[in-house]
């Protein structure tokens, strides 16, 4: 594995597709010269203000143009705050009650079992569109998209080739987990390994360009629900331990202030 390569800035509308526009909802200047030092880009969050704008809550790994650009690049730096901002704002299904109800500033402080929880919420949420990709081409040129998303290692997953970044596995080397994390990662795993043990037909993989050993959690259960091997696949013991998790986390909102009661 390698340090943490330049993030790709082609703009995407999903993952991974690029962008139909030729005009960039920003300029190139990735990496940030901030000071005399250099901010690390490893992904673009997507957020809405009210509740209503759940489904439009969405990590990718370039500038995303789905919602007119706007959004905020995520750093080593502000990451944790990232995956809050993510799992708070999905957490909640919104209602014709609540849907015009404001996400606000916790009123309570953030304990480590939390920021960590939503971290991990992230990885494993539909919304996480992260990818590794090539061939992608915009504005007159190739582009590949990094994913700096991978929570596991080559040999955990038992993948042949390497990973652009290792960003992750380092991160979470760093992270004390709850038992329910835990459990949606070990879980995880099991649908990784899978992914990595089936040669998947031509279809798939030049629908969700599984080209490069880095794909993300999208093309992860995008390609093992189009490849439908149920008897060897199967995504239930995940579902309950992410349910799990997402059972722990939902009341918190409330409780830390995000979401009036």
């Amino acid at each position: 594995m390698s340090e943490t390569p330049p993030f790709a800035d082609a703009p995407t509308n999903g993952a991974p597709t690029i962008a139909a526009s030729r005009t960039s909802a920003r300029r190139r200047i990735l990496p940030v010269i901030v000071g005399v030092g250099l901010v690390l880009l490893i992904g673009f969050i997507v957020v809405g203000l009210f509740l209503a704008a759940r489904p439009g809550t969405c990590l990718t790994s370039s500038i995303y143009t789905g919602r007119n650009g706007g959004g905020v690049f995520v750093s080593p730096d502000n990451l944790a705050s990232a995956a809050v901002v993510f799992a708070v704002r999905r957490l909640i299904k919104p209602t014709w009650l609540n849907d015009r109800d404001q996400f606000l500033q916790p009123t309570q402080p953030l304990s480590d079992e939390f920021k960590s929880d939503c971290l991990v919420w992230m990885l494993f949420n539909g919304g996480n569109l992260t990818a590794g990709a090539d061939g992608l081409h915009w504005n007159d040129q190739d582009w590949s998209l990094t994913n700096h998303f991978i929570p596991f290692t080559e040999a955990q997953v038992g993948v042949a080739g390497r990973f652009e970044s290792d960003f992750m596995v380092r991160r979470l080397q760093n992270t004390a987990l709850s038992a329910e994390a835990q459990a949606v990662l070990d879980e995880g795993l099991k649908l990784w390994r899978r992914f990595h043990a089936i040669q998947f037909p031509r279809k798939i993989r030049e629908e969700l360009k599984l080209g490069r050993p880095d794909a993300g959690w999208y093309q992860i259960r995008r390609a093992l629900d189009a490849y439908g091997d149920a008897e060897l696949t199967d995504f239930e013991p995940f579902k309950r331990a992410y349910a799990a998790l997402s059972a722990k986390l939902r009341p918190m909102v409330f409780e830390l202030g995000f979401l009036p009661k």
